[in-house]
């Protein structure tokens, strides 16, 4: 396991012990991402969220903390466990900062691609990225300033089974941590902006190509839906 850097003091942490997502905490996004509709609420029961997909109207789940929290001076850590549940390709799950101010906005991303799990044996991929001062008028992909990731086969992982996915923000480099080992790292593309933490589970558009399939089709009735679920066990934020 890598050591923190200083100590740490918990500043947020919900282990989703009641029956529906405590308000005070997080809200729900409702906007459109992809070709998902976001709306939906995670479904709380015996100490976990479940959030859902719908295939009928491809509506998916996204919930962010109310709270922002800021690097500081020695850091964050931005932690959750999770698992996924053996979804079709076409899907993606995460767990990620987020910040947007004057069309321009700050992440770090945990994101796993049910396509790319589905493509591989014997592990998983995950991709991690990171943004700084982004902008969806001018994008610049993997410049290092602005943009920056990395997939990446994990041999012997199981991204079905409980993990835990940890987002290490530093002054000077972002690490990001899988069962308390240290996964990657890099100084490119550094957020510097006090954000939110969030969780979301959603349909990529035909322009990921890494992320979309034509295979996961929108059905036509109610009675035809089909609910898959990203699982999350707890979320903690700790300063460094």
């Amino acid at each position: 396991m890598q050591p923190p850097t200083h100590a740490q003091t918990i500043i947020f942490r919900d282990d989703f012990n009641g029956t529906t997502l405590d308000s005070t905490k997080w809200s729900l996004g409702t906007w459109t991402l992809g070709r998902t509709q976001l709306g939906n609420a995670p479904v709380v029961s015996g100490g976990i969220a479940r959030l859902p997909f719908d295939t009928y109207g491809l509506k998916g789940t996204e919930i962010g903390s109310k709270l922002q929290f800021a690097r500081g001076t020695n850091g964050v850590e931005i932690e959750a466990r999770v698992k996924l549940n053996n979804l079709p390709s076409g899907l993606v799950t995460s767990l990620f900062t987020y910040v947007s101010a004057n069309n321009l906005s700050d992440e770090i991303d945990f994101e796993i691609l049910s396509k790319q799990v589905n493509l591989t044996t014997g592990g998983d991929s995950i991709l991690v990225t990171t943004w700084n001062n982004w902008s969806e008028a001018s994008p610049t992909y993997n410049d290092g300033i602005h943009h920056w990731g990395v997939s990446q086969f994990v041999s012997g992982l199981d991204v079905n089974a409980w993990r835990t996915y940890t987002i290490r923000w530093l002054p000077d480099h972002t690490e990001w941590l899988l069962d308390g080992a240290l996964l990657y790292s890099t100084n490119k593309a550094l957020s510097d902006s006090a954000t939110n933490v969030r969780l979301n589970f959603w349909a990529p558009a035909s322009s990921w190509t890494d992320a979309y399939a034509s295979t996961l089709k929108q059905a036509r009735r109610p009675k035809d839906n089909v609910r898959y679920f990203y699982d999350v066990d707890w979320v903690e934020v700790r300063q460094l």
